[in-house]
This record gives C-alpha cells, structure tokens and sequence, in this order.
C-alpha cells in the first residue's frame, strides 16, 4: 500500500408545540455537549453523567404595528456522539447501518448530510469524482487533508512540519502517479473500521452494499474531524417519524438536536435593517466571554440583530443526563430552565418599508444612468425611523448561498446608502438656510433679492444661476425656495458668513451622527475647520457662497438629512434617530423597555423662519407640474424640496427630493436620492409612494 496514505397566542401554542415534540422523542437533547465528568466513570460506575446546554429561544423582530418581521423556526438534526457511540468498531458500524435504514424507511433519505464523499459509483467499483480530481476543489482539499492525517498516524518517516495539506499539494503535483489509488483509500477504511471481518462460517460480516454505505458515513465523519469534541450530523429537518423509530431502535451514540433558524417574513425587504445571525466572530470572542456567552453561541452579527443582541439573546438552560454503559439515557431532568430573550418592536412600518423598496427600485431601472439611491422616512417630532431604503439591496434569506455573487456585484448591494452613503445636498440645503437667515435676522421672510441671472457681488468670482442667461428678478423666501434660485442664496450666505452658517447646519445635525443604532457615516459639513483638519486648501468667500446652495465640501447621509429637514420644521429640536420602539417579554407582551425620544440639540429659530421654510416648501411642489403630478394622490399637502448635486466632470448629476406632510404641521419626513438621475424630479415618485403607503395603510 502507498506510504503516504493513512487517515402571541399562535406563537405561545407553537412554543408549547416544541417542547411537546421534545418530550415526545423522550427530552431530544440540544446543542453541543458539555461534558461534566470523567469518562472513566462510566466504567467504573456503570453510567456516565453529563450537562448539556438546552439553548434559550431567541427573541423576535416585529414592526410598529406588530407584524412578525422575523422568526424562529425549529428544525430536527440526527447526530452521533463520539462518546455516547458503542466501544468497538463492528458496533458503530452496526449502529450507522441502523441509522442509514431509518432514512430509507421514513423516506428521509434525501435528509443526509453527506457532502464530501470523494468516489462515484459503489463499493467495491469506485473511481474518483470529478471534484476529487480537482486540485481547486473543497472534496480535493479534504481528500488531502485525510491523506495527510492519516500518514502522520501511521508514523511515517516523513516529519510532521512537512506533511501537511500545503506539501502534498506540491508533491503530488510533481509526482501525480504517487497519488493514492481508489483501492489503496478503499483498503485503508476497510482495515481502520473493520469493514472486511469474516464470520466463524466463512461469510462476510458486511455485504458490498453495506460497506458502502457505513464507508460513506465513515469518511464524513473524518472530515468532520468527528471526536469527543465534534459531534456528527448525520441528517438535517428530520421529521418526527424518524426520530421516534431511531429511539423505538435504540440506536447507540444516536442522539437529536433542535436547529433554531431565522426566519424572514418578507424576504428580500429590509435587508439592510434587519441583519444576521450567527456564530461568534473570532474578533468579537472577548467581549462575548465577559458577557458570559459560550464560544458556540448564535449572536447577532449586523443590523437589528446586532444592536438589539441582548434584548433578543437568551440565557440557555442546563439538562442532566445520566447513560448507562451502553449509552442509553436512563435518566435526566431539567437543572436550570432556560430563558426566552425578548421580542423587538422596530419604529419601522413595513408597508412603508416595502413601497419605497418597491418604488425606489422602480425608478432607479427607469432611468439609464442610475444604478443606485436610499430613501429615509422618520417622525420628524419623535426621530423615530419609519423606513430606510437602499438600492441595489439583497436577500436575507439567501445570503449564504448569494455572498460570493454580492460581493462581485459593481453595485454594491450590501452597502447601506442610507445610512453610509455621503452625497452633496444641493438645493435641498437651501430649506436651512432659509430658515437660519430669517431667524439671525440677516434677512426678513419677505426682504427681496434680485437676480439677475449672474451673482456679481464679486469682480473675480461670478456664479451663475441655474437659470442663466435668464433670471429670476425679485425673491423673497419663500419664492426662493420655490425656484430655487442661487443668486438668492448665494447673497445670504456671503450676508450671513461661514461660521454663522455652520453654527446652525450644525445644530441641524449636518455633520452630526444621527444615533441610529445601526452605525452609520459622520459627513462632512463644509467650512474652514474642515479644510485645516485635512490638510486642504484654505477657505475663500467663494468657498462659503457655494456651500449657501449645498456644494462646496458639503456631504451628507440621507438620513442626515431627513433629520436637519425635521429639525428646521419642528421648530429647532433635533432628535437622535432610533429604530428601537419598545421591547416586550417572550410571547407575554409584557413591555420590558419602552423606547423614549431623545433631544441631541437644539438650534433657535423663529416662528417667521418656521413658517417661511414650510411655505417655500408647499409653493415648490404646487409649482412644478411633474412633482405636483406626483403628490396629487397623497390625501394632505405637501411640502417639498428638490435638488440636483453636481458631480463634475462628464458625470450625470445626483437628484435628490425632500418632503415633508403635511406640510404645515409635519408627521413624516422623507429623504430621497437617486444617483446619477440628472435631477431631483426623478427622486419625487418614490416620496410619493412612500407617502402614499403611510397614509393609506389599513
């Protein structure tokens, strides 16, 4: 042989459901075990206790109106136990046919977990698979792996340092007809497992068929690296019927865990929010052990399921159990119950939610240039987060399966444009400034600037309107706001000046963390400061009356901005945004933590400034005839913004469009962006829909 070949009150009655199930397969054991005692106990008192965790339900995510956003749903694996197996070979191989015809009986056969086995056809006629073959491939890797380990057991002369997967790689690159046979693999399980015994009458203990099915079984489980430490999983979603014959059977080593997996009751929306579950990351072991977890458990890793873990996180239980020698169970009992974790209400609506998914993406298709956008809707006088859009965006129900693809993808579905994305405001900045220079007193609701079509405060330094080589003539505020004149703007921010600007984009939140608890981008808010702290260029008056109409170094967050648009019409507070709503027990509705609004910061503005910034808002949509036709269905009036970032270059301009309704007394605020649409017109039919949905929900 080759040298180096070797080895509520439907979710109360499916809780009580599960534990039901549980105790009908007679207290299915749960989870990896932890064992408590020395395994020479079991010889030397004929049993072998042992603790096992029994794993606390995780809590569930609902919207604001109660709607199950995720869920657990329960699933039976069958796995061996190492220590719990029969002592000799002949007897665990008797115990895996045993488990392999329970699949064939129940027609569980499709169950079994065999994913690594590297031949194709049956013993004793194997021939490699393709895969194995491969040198790029996971079987390939294994098979190598096996070879190596194996050889090391055997004590072969070939030191340990150089035998590993890496080497055998090279080597048998370099020397493939070195490369183990079929039969030379075949042989070396044959002998290990005692798969070739003959009876006292001559006969083979295992027929060829049952060879190859208890090989199979056997090199999974080497691959597995199945020990005291690992246990097998045999087969997955088992149902009932299976597990109660594998108990009828008394298949030794045999036992069942519960599989607690998330569920999405909306798959495909909210992706962005939600987040995943998993195992604890390598970086994050630390600062889960001081919490008191064990290194096994499922946490939180992003979005809602990360910054809610420990409301949604439970505290698992502890079971006894007591083996005879054999290792059946002849006793066990509960020592600490486990505890449910609680369930989340979200700020969100996932009506909402879904239209402006739904509308956002809609309109990003239809535009040629466009391949992405965010949308953010909140309570402008409470900063709770009613929706949050980004586009492209994913499946979380198909995540595992997509990574590899989302990843590749150019349009970066997994990052969160609302909350991450940096985007110049525009026009949309001209609502603040409106409201900041009627409150300093620079300039009154209704004091008239002309333009001309050209700003020519300056002899060097001449912007345009938007409207050149026309004009706009006399502006108020409000009519400024309406047209969105630059002259206008430009004028109040060189009467104004950089610092006064800034002292009140600030208090806007522009620049400013929002507090949502998902994390998020800072952005920039432009100004001197800024440019001395990056080591730019230093600041002109140039600088400061382009960022009065949102250029310059100006980038925000959508949600950013929907927060200094609710800060301006609130009258001046700004309130941390949070999507956390209230926090109830485990199918009891008992309200463990409610969710308070939160004031970052206040900023002074006057009821003329308020109300002139409001107006403006109402007279930009009523006058533009493709917004207008946007909103006609929205059932209150309307307050909006448009605005268009440029981007230089040959680029096409980023559109953006703020709204908020009613527009006199504000309940919902919304913020859209759509790159690269050329205008903010565009953004208008997602904030309509979006409204739509908020007021038309049943």
């Amino acid at each position: 042989m080759n040298r180096r070949l070797k080895d509520p009150s439907i979710r109360i009655f499916c809780v009580v459901a599960v534990f039901a199930v549980i105790c009908a397969v007679y207290f299915i054991r749960m989870f990896n075990i932890v064992a408590n005692a020395d395994p020479a106990e079991r010889i030397e008192t004929g049993t072998y206790t042992r603790r096992e965790p029994i794993q606390a339900l995780r809590g569930e995510i609902y919207d604001r109106q109660g709607k199950v956003l995720v869920y657990n749903e329960y699933s039976y694996n069958m796995v061996f136990d190492y220590d719990a197996m029969a002592a000799t070979q002949i007897d665990r191989n008797y115990a895996i046919l045993q488990a392999v015809y329970a699949l064939n009986s129940t027609s569980n056969q499709s169950h079994r977990t065999e994913t690594s086995f590297p031949f194709e056809g049956t013993y004793p006629n194997y021939t490699y698979s393709a895969e194995a073959k491969n040198t790029e491939s996971n079987i390939y890797y294994r098979l190598l792996k096996r070879i190596a380990q194996n050889e090391l057991e055997d004590g072969a002369p070939i030191s340990k340092t150089e035998l590993t997967v890496a080497y055998l790689e090279e080597f048998y690159a370099e020397n493939p007809a070195e490369f183990p046979t079929e039969q030379e693999i075949v042989d070396w399980f044959l002998t290990r497992y005692k798969l070739g015994e003959i009876r006292d009458d001559g006969s083979a203990l295992f027929s060829n068929s049952e060879i190859d099915k208890i090989i199979r079984v056997r090199y999974d489980m080497e691959v597995g690296d199945f020990s005291i430490y690992n246990r097998y999983i045999f087969a997955e979603d088992l149902d009932l019927s299976f597990i109660t014959y594998i108990k009828e059977l008394g298949v030794v080593g045999a036992d069942f865990e519960v599989e607690t997996e998330r569920k999405y009751a909306y798959p495909g929306y909210a992706s962005h929010i939600l987040g995943r579950v998993g195992e604890i990351r390598k970086e994050d072991w630390e600062y889960y052990k001081e919490l008191g977890y064990d290194m096994n458990d499922t946490v939180g890793l992003d979005g809602c399921e990360a910054a809610f873990e420990s409301y949604l996180h439970g505290e698992d239980g502890v079971r006894v159990v007591i083996e005879d020698k054999s290792g059946r169970i002849i006793d066990s009992y509960v020592e600490k119950e486990p505890v449910a974790g609680n369930d989340v209400y979200l700020t969100v609506d996932i009506d909402v939610q879904i239209a402006a998914e739904d509308s956002l993406a809609a309109t990003v298709k239809s535009l040629t240039k466009s391949k992405a956008g965010a949308i953010t809707a909140i309570d402008p006088d409470s900063g709770e987060v009613i929706a949050i859009a980004s586009y492209s965006t994913f499946d979380l129900s198909s995540y595992g399966e997509d990574y590899n693809e989302l990843l590749a993808d150019p349009a970066n579905p997994l990052y969160n444009r609302a909350l991450d994305g940096l985007y110049a405001p525009g026009s949309t900045f001209k609502v603040g400034m409106v409201a900041a220079g009627i409150s300093t007193g620079t300039l009154g609701a209704n004091t008239t600037i002309e333009c001309t079509g050209r700003y020519t405060h300056y002899q060097g330094y001449q912007p345009r309107c938007w409207i050149y080589p026309g004009s706009h003539g006399h502006l108020n505020a409000m009519g400024a706001l309406e047209v969105s004149c630059n002259c206008y703007f430009y004028e109040l921010g060189r009467l104004m000046g950089i610092d006064k600007m800034n002292e009140y984009c600030s208090g806007y939140g522009l620049g400013q963390y929002t507090g949502i608890e998902l994390g998020e981008k800072k952005g920039i808010l432009a100004g001197p400061a800024y440019r001395e702290e990056n080591g730019l260029e230093g600041w002109t008056a140039g600088n400061t009356i382009s960022a009065a109409i949102g250029q310059s170094d100006n980038t925000f967050t959508p949600m950013q901005i929907s927060v200094y648009i609710s800060t301006v019409l609130n009258g001046g507070n700004r309130y941390g945004t949070h999507l956390l709503k209230e926090v109830k027990a485990y199918g009891s509705g008992e309200i463990v933590h409610l969710q308070r609004p939160e004031i970052l910061g206040t900023v002074k503005l006057t009821d003329e400034a308020v109300g002139a910034a409001k107006q403006g808002m109402r007279q930009m949509v009523e006058s533009s005839a493709s917004v207008s036709r946007y909103m006609q269905d929205v059932p209150v009036t309307v307050g909006g913004k448009t605005g268009t970032a440029q981007l230089g270059g040959d680029l096409t301009e980023n559109g953006l469009f703020v709204c908020a309704a009613p527009y006199n007394d504000p309940e919902i605020v919304v913020t859209v962006v759509v790159e690269k649409s050329g205008g903010g017109t565009y953004a208008a039919q997602a904030a309509a829909d979006t409204l739509m949905a908020y007021y038309n929900k049943e």
